[in-house]
């Protein structure tokens, strides 16, 4: 099943950071993280911590959206194209076909997220300038426009000499760029100098930017399972409503699923059909300033793992019975 495996998931991979939208939505997004620091200053209290909290969101939403678009452009349209026909008509099995859709779409949103959270950690570590008298981390400006028309001189003479694709090739020359900035932050301080004890950067945001990241691979499953018999918009609407419920629910059920009652077993029916996605938000917990233990992202991690699990063993049932012809 190994063999069969590794082609679909490297063609959806690949095919994932082809599409537009998939670019789009990075370069959306990037442009929000940027502008994050201005948008926060207005708060009368802590405008960091503002800033943290708007920037995992963006995060997490970013993720929906790049899972939705990703299974309803390398799922949905394959299958209405009739593609599908001579890949599950060889050597793939439908089920085969199923998890190496969400593989390869769950790797290209992951790369997605490590860039964007690489840009996250940017703008915090540069901050927001709350008086007068706060002056830019000139450090992250200048190495941010430095790698940002880096890899843009790159993508595009990459696209005129060699015909590779402009938005894949940027995206992963950014991460790799990213990724080098990163390091150079970890040592240098807001005044150039060799300081890795002053460099401003919370290295407690990774539990929390861990946590947005596991929960987007939660949508990744739900959005493959919807993407087996739904259009585009209808993905993006059931990825968006299990969003929200999942988001909320746990605060509406919970106190009748602690009761006694047939009411109690429909709320507990309710809590496990639908994800908690509230459990991966944790921004009450940056706003007073606590740690996310390891522990409680190991426990949140294996609940994803099962709910994965679950997830795709539903979109097997459901493309099983597909007609494909």
């Amino acid at each position: 099943m190994v063999r069969s495996l590794l082609p679909v998931i490297t063609n959806t991979f690949t095919e994932t950071l082809r599409q537009p939208i998939y670019g789009i939505v990075i370069a959306a997004t990037v442009l929000l993280l940027i502008l994050s620091p201005s948008l926060t200053m207005f708060t009368i209290d802590d405008d960091n911590k503002l800033l943290k909290d708007v920037g995992l969101s963006t995060l997490l939403v970013a993720g929906l959206f790049l899972a939705v678009f990703a299974a309803a452009t390398v799922v949905t349209e394959e299958i209405e194209n009739k593609t599908i026909l001579t890949i599950v008509t060889k050597t793939v099995s439908r089920s085969a076909f199923v998890i190496g859709k969400f593989i390869g779409i769950a790797a290209a949103v992951l790369l997605a997220q490590y860039l964007l959270a690489i840009v996250l950690l940017m703008m915090i570590r540069h901050g927001v300038l709350q008086t007068a008298s706060d002056r830019r981390d000139t450090v992250v400006v200048i190495l941010g426009l430095v790698s940002m028309f880096f890899v843009f001189l790159v993508g595009l003479a990459g696209n005129y000499f060699y015909r590779w694709r402009f938005s894949s090739t940027a995206i992963i020359l950014a991460t790799v760029c990213g990724t080098v900035v990163m390091a150079l932050l970890y040592f240098i301080d807001p005044n150039w100098q060799l300081n890795p004890a002053g460099n401003n950067l919370y290295p407690e945001l990774l539990a929390p930017i861990g946590l947005m990241i596991i929960a987007t691979l939660i949508l990744t499953a739900i959005a493959v399972a919807a993407a087996t018999r739904l259009g585009m918009i209808m993905t993006l609407t059931v990825c968006a409503i299990i969003f929200v419920l999942g988001a909320a629910m746990q605060q509406w059920l919970a106190p009748i699923a602690a009761q006694s009652g047939f009411s109690s077993y429909l709320a507990w029916a309710a809590l496990a059909l639908v994800p908690a996605i509230d459990v991966f938000v944790v921004t009450d917990a940056i706003t007073r300033g606590d740690s996310i233990p390891l522990a409680y992202v190991g426990q949140t991690a294996v609940y994803a793992f099962f709910y994965v699990c679950a997830a795709l063993l539903f979109a097997v049932a459901m493309f099983r019975n597909r007609q494909l012809g």
